[in-house]
């Protein structure tokens, strides 16, 4: 194994990985002994160049450098001095935007850091979820706005509709593969998050790539963004839990996962699982003197409290298996030094769970509930400072095959033709698992 290739992926990714001088000389060794011919090292430099000018035009920097970086040992080996001093030259820009790169990555997430403090008065944030943030400027909305939109109200409402909590369906991957010639390449993809069926709802995404026998992998670096509707409950790598260490970072699109794999046998591949929960994914809208502020954040499924819990009241809870039943609460403070009008909240609710909810207030004021199967949406006025409300929700998953087989059929019953953009689009993903399901349970 090369050792500027571990390097650059540690100076890229910031990933611990312990490793003894003895080990890495050892290593060296064994590379040593895969001696190149004359004629063999000619082609692999030639097929090196290539693959340079195909990941600098994706704009791939990591694999770019580790690259460049065995395009200049082999013109060491064949005495080619322009290719040296072309090459290094070129490795010298790379590098420097690597670097750059790094800069800018680290004040994103310093920035997403000090957004998570400043609405912690505000939304009580999960541990794992960065809460995204839009601030629109009034004046931005009133030359957009309907003739009968003419009141905050109706601002809100309609900033709701075109700025709502997007809810993913896939994992964004980055997968940089380094081989034991020396080659390395790139790749980036979208992974489906995959509904599965096996006595509960379950969520798994699957990231799997094959290890040729010509040509294997000798180190990985896989990055997984998991998206904030999504809670991770469990990873494993080849199917046990991975014995190689991870980075996470919170980043505007999701969770980031980070993993270093050092060395793979050539007999096997690697295969990450991550098997998820979704969450309950909420809006908020909030109008102030010259803006309206969007909050786009999400909260867990946790295990519910038992037959005692003060709002599970009908027949059909009673008879659930207690591990099919789930509390969220969500809450908002007004932590402005003023009172808040024409505040709207509006919660999402996982498919193939149904749900009961209630608002404890710490304070009364005005506010209105509006429901349906898939959302809950709250209008709050008159909204004293320092105070709070708290939507408590239990959700019962429907961890019986004819519960989800009949909701199913009645989601693809459901005419989108008169729904909003964002709703017939938030509909028509929920009638494609409902077919994923039929279809893999044999009812369709």
């Amino acid at each position: 194994m090369t050792g500027f290739a571990t390097a650059a992926i540690k100076k890229d990714h910031k990933i611990k990985f312990e490793k003894s001088e003895e080990d890495i000389k050892q290593l060296e060794k064994i590379e040593e002994k895969d001696v190149l011919t004359q004629s063999e090292k000619e082609q692999l430099l030639s097929e090196l160049i290539v693959l340079l000018i195909h990941e600098k035009e994706e704009g791939n920097i990591l694999s770019s450098i580790i690259n460049c970086k065995k395009i200049i040992k082999l013109a060491r080996d064949l005495k080619k001095p322009d290719l040296i001093e072309k090459y290094s030259n070129f490795l010298n820009r790379y590098e420097k935007k690597l670097e750059d790169l790094h800069l800018e990555e680290d004040t994103k997430c310093k920035s997403i850091q000090n957004q998570i403090e400043k609405y912690k008065e505000f939304i009580d944030i999960e541990e794992n979820i960065a809460p995204e943030i839009e601030n629109i400027p009034i004046e931005d909305l009133i030359g957009n706005i309907n003739d009968d939109l003419v009141n905050m109200k109706d601002l809100a409402n309609q900033v709701l509709e075109e700025h709502r909590v997007e809810i993913k369906e896939s994992v964004k991957n980055r997968t940089i593969i380094h081989k034991k010639s020396g080659k390395a390449k790139e790749i980036h993809q979208d992974l489906e998050i995959k509904f599965e069926f096996d006595d509960s709802v379950n969520y798994i995404v699957t990231n799997t790539i094959d290890n040729t026998l010509d040509d294997p992998i000798e180190e990985a670096f896989i990055q997984d963004i998991i998206p904030y509707n999504y809670e991770i409950l469990e990873v494993t790598l080849n199917g046990k839990p991975p014995k190689v260490e991870s980075n996470q970072r919170k980043l505007n699109e999701g969770l980031e996962y980070s993993w270093y794999i050092p060395k793979i046998a050539k007999d096997e591949g690697i295969e990450f699982q991550y098997h998820l929960k979704p969450r309950i994914s909420r809006t908020i809208v909030l109008p102030l003197k010259d803006r309206l502020t969007v909050i786009k954040t999400h909260s867990n499924l946790k295990e519910g409290k038992g037959k005692n819990h003060k709002i599970r009241k009908n027949k059909k809870a009673k008879k659930m298996d207690e591990s099919g039943i789930f509390d969220a609460f969500l809450k908002f403070v007004n932590s402005f030094e003023t009172v808040l009008n024409d505040v709207v909240l509006e919660d999402i609710i996982p498919i193939f769970y149904t749900y009961e909810v209630e608002e404890r207030k710490t304070k009364d004021f005005p506010s209105i509930k509006e429901s349906s199967e898939s959302f809950v949406k709250w209008k709050l006025n008159e909204m004293p400072r320092k105070q709070s409300s708290i939507a408590e929700y239990q959700l019962i998953e429907l961890n019986r095959i004819e519960e989800i087989k009949f909701e199913a059929y009645k989601l693809l019953q459901q005419d989108a033709s008169k729904l909003s953009f964002f709703k017939k689009r938030f509909l028509k993903k929920r009638q494609k698992r409902a077919r994923e399901f039929l279809k893999k349970m044999g009812f369709e």
